[in-house]
């Protein structure tokens, strides 16, 4: 009994002294970010640079009114426009759809720079963004943006009221 009680003891203090070597990391592990840029025009034609990667596509655009970029979803929340891309090079295709706060049902999109985020919130009147990039390269993962993102989503008006979009983010990949 009292050689079972040492040998307890003994394996105790073993695991105490290899516990206090183990090296704790005293700051969260970044993820990696990747560029994401992509340009949507008012004559219908919508560009997107990812991974390396360029796509395009005419005739595309969806969720707004061109050339205006009017609301044409009734939501009191969000306004989105997305379109489908091909790749440049032959070789798959994408989606892109960027999801802005508040309402513009039958409005032109707002001018201005807006900030990326995860997920814009429910009928809020800042300008604040989310931008999500999936390629049918990418397998189960697209590019998303987070609250850590930075860059912007310019929304740029012309004299005549016709809206360009330009993103240019980083992005996180999730699983889908």
């Amino acid at each position: 009994m009292k050689q079972s009680i040492l040998t307890t003891l003994a394996a105790a203090a073993a695991i105490i002294g290899l516990a206090a070597c183990v090296k704790v990391p005293t700051a969260p592990t970044q993820a990696q970010t990747f560029p994401l840029r992509a340009t949507i025009t008012p004559d219908n034609h919508c560009t997107v640079e990812a991974l390396g990667k360029t796509y395009t596509s005419i005739g595309q655009v969806r969720g707004a009114v061109l050339p205006t970029f009017t609301g044409s979803l009734q939501s009191d929340g969000w306004h989105a426009v997305g379109c489908w891309v091909a790749a440049a090079d032959g070789n798959g295709d994408g989606d892109l759809v960027i999801t802005f706060s508040g309402n513009s049902f039958q409005l032109p999109f707002e001018t201005g720079s807006f900030s990326p985020t995860l997920d814009p919130p429910f009928g809020g009147t800042e300008k604040i963004v989310s931008v999500s990039f999936r390629a049918s390269a990418y397998g189960p993962e697209k590019l998303k943006t987070v609250g850590e993102s930075t860059g912007a989503v310019t929304v740029e008006s012309s004299s005549a009221g016709a809206r360009t979009i330009r993103v240019d983010v980083t992005a996180l990949k999730y699983q889908i």
